[in-house]
């Protein structure tokens, strides 16, 4: 399996990449490409749930070796001098395997808490690897993390809610029993597309749930700290916009999945620019499209 280098152009982290300098870039490139690698090996088809489950326990050994200082794959000898110039830590590597190893068991999740426990595996762990990267002075580094693991919860909810439909075509149902029942929607009438006023509730349901993720992670960041982690935030705001217009055109989200135009996503980018770099920092609660102001 070929090893990831860069985000794909046009991707939501390709666009965030460009506003890194050369060294943080190369290091969040090196993380992308450990990430995707993971993760391709359950989700690519190419290798059988065994063997997924074989290279899985290799990634394991390596980040003990890595930390060592033995690494032995190429890409884990690329992640070497990252880990030491950010102090990467070694929990987020180990719960991206965590994560990408629940996959191998399918997506089956009774509550919200349970989903959780899957995000903070397959998304918190790249925030909490993407913030050292970043760098922040201000903000407690306890409420660092928790920002990171809430916008990984919320990138990876938006993307439940636009991949319902291409997730059912690989028998994965990733929305918790409990919204389900709470809906009156049951799995057969997801696997039948049944789009009806039931499923759209079900989405508007997750939709606030995603919505109030990245609500609260905004306000755990000093205000001085938001200039440096404008990449989180372009990400955030393209996830939003997208989780936004998603909810405008009703949750048409079982047979394709929704994407931004190119001037949309623009637009978007500039929202993330004016909220990190604009002036009035001082209100701590300010929410994007406000300038920073209350």
């Amino acid at each position: 399996m070929s090893e990831p280098t860069a985000p794909e152009r046009g991707s939501n982290f390709f666009t965030a990449f460009r506003f890194l300098p050369r060294a943080k870039r190369e290091a969040l490139g090196a993380v992308y490409a450990y990430c995707r690698l993971i993760d391709d090996l359950v989700d690519s088809g190419a290798l059988t749930r065994a063997q997924a489950a074989e290279q899985l326990e290799f990634w394991r050994g390596e980040i003990a070796r890595l930390y060592a200082g033995r690494p032995t794959h190429p890409l884990a000898r690329r992640l070497r001098p990252h880990v030491e110039a950010y102090r990467l830590p070694r929990e987020a590597f180990l719960e991206m395997i965590r994560g990408c190893a629940m996959d191998l068991e399918g997506a089956a999740y009774a509550t919200p808490e349970a989903l959780e426990d899957y995000m903070r595996g397959v998304a918190a762990s790249v925030g909490w690897l993407a913030v050292e990267i970043f760098g922040y002075r201000h903000t407690p580094p306890a409420d660092m993390r928790a920002f990171a693991t809430l916008f990984g919860y919320a990138f990876q909810l938006t993307n439940i809610i636009r991949d319902v439909g291409a997730d059912l075509e690989l028998g994965r149902v990733y929305i918790p029993a409990s919204d389900l029942e709470a809906a009156g929607v049951s799995r057969r009438d997801l696997a039948a597309r049944r789009y009806d006023p039931a499923f759209q509730a079900l989405m508007a349901r997750l939709y606030e749930r995603a919505k109030d993720y990245y609500r609260r992670a905004r306000v755990l960041v000093d205000p001085r700290d938001r200039a440096g982690l404008l990449p989180a935030e372009i990400m955030a705001h393209v996830y939003e916009g997208l989780l936004d217009d998603m909810r405008q055109d009703g949750f048409r989200v079982l047979f394709g999945r929704h994407t931004l135009s190119r001037w949309r996503k623009l637009m978007l980018v500039g929202r993330a620019c004016i909220y990190c770099w604009g002036p009035g920092k001082k209100c701590k609660n300010a929410m994007p499209g406000t300038g920073g102001t209350c």
